[in-house]
């Protein structure tokens, strides 16, 4: 019986036992921004798309704006000291952003491949460690590489195309621009979670299967188009335990923590501002990382049962009782 309580509990079950995956889940996070859970969140932020799309349009409007060049030629003429200074800052945070990328996708990758390891053996204690996962990983890094730079693209460009209107409406005000929007906003946002939901399946099948790129996105398409009310369903469910654990935490940062760093303040205590800010930082990241982990291997575990059966949604089995 096709059931998602059985993908949680399976996907919760490793998170708890294979614990080196949280390693990994620090590093995949930075590539979960933007994915579906900010597109069904978007209905909640004052702009389709949030921060994954806005500093994707703020990002392409400083690369071609001419005045960016222009005042860099100046600094260099004008002050080379300070303009190397500068230079130097930013080729270290592209390094270090090249690097994030890539722990990023090789820690996605490793996720995948571990979590299905887990899954398909018989024994409940497989001995898997953190370099085995990057050594894994580093295999499937191009393709998968390559299925997020598709995903990131074209999730992005739904959203500029509905972001289209509102440019609009700031030179003029008509309703013809707000209905536009409103159907713009109707027809591409389900386009870009569809998006997102096939490039998972997509990635879990270059890793599982060793596919190629085009493959993979067909694979990833052919089971969205058979079980997409069922991914809409997986995806709606782990957006609110996403929702809810955010919200506890929340609570406990403010119950327990933040108070913490509030009194050391008072105090003029340095240390204790320390000690609070990075005990803050710490369960941060690492409720981020579990619940990274965990959203992963449920998609994994979902794959895996699709690839042979076809899974029945809720609103199916609501539909066949009655």
């Amino acid at each position: 019986m096709f059931s998602y309580r059985f993908f949680l509990k399976q996907a919760w079950n490793i998170t708890k036992t294979y614990r080196h995956l949280w390693f990994f889940g620090i590093f995949a996070a930075f590539i979960a921004i933007g994915g579906e859970y900010q597109i069904l969140g978007s209905g909640m932020n004052s702009e389709p798309g949030g921060l994954f799309a806005s500093s994707g349009f703020l990002l392409l409007y400083t690369l071609f704006n001419p005045t960016l060049y222009q005042g860099i030629a100046e600094m260099a003429s004008g002050n080379p000291a300070a303009f190397w200074a500068i230079a130097s800052v930013l080729a270290l945070a592209l390094v270090m952003t090249l690097v994030m990328v890539y722990l990023a996708i090789v820690s996605q990758a490793a996720i995948v491949m571990q979590s299905a390891r887990a899954m398909v053996s018989k024994k409940k204690d497989l001995e898997m460690t953190i370099s085995e996962g990057l050594v894994g990983g580093r295999r499937h890094f191009w393709k998968v590489l390559a299925i997020n730079i598709t995903s990131c693209v074209t999730i992005s460009l739904s959203f500029f195309i509905i972001s289209l209107p509102l440019v609009f409406l700031f030179f003029t005000d008509t309703t013809v621009l707000a209905i536009a929007y409103i159907i713009l906003f109707i027809v591409f946002v389900p386009i870009a979670l569809s998006i997102a939901l096939i490039m998972k399946y997509a990635i879990a099948s270059r890793v599982l299967e060793g596919t190629g790129y085009t493959a993979s996105l067909e694979n990833g398409w052919e089971i969205f188009r058979k079980n997409w009310l069922v991914s809409l369903e997986m995806a709606l469910i782990l957006f609110i335990i996403n929702f809810a654990v955010g919200i506890l935490t929340l609570i406990v940062l403010f119950l327990f923590f933040i108070p913490l760093f509030v009194f050391s303040l008072q105090l003029y205590a340095p240390f204790l501002t320390a000690l609070s800010s990075m005990l803050i930082i710490v369960v941060m990241i690492v409720v981020a990382s579990i619940l990274n982990t965990f959203q992963i291997s449920t998609w994994t575990s979902l794959f895996l049962h699709l690839q042979t059966k076809r899974g029945r949604s809720k609103i199916e089995r609501l539909f066949q009782s009655k």
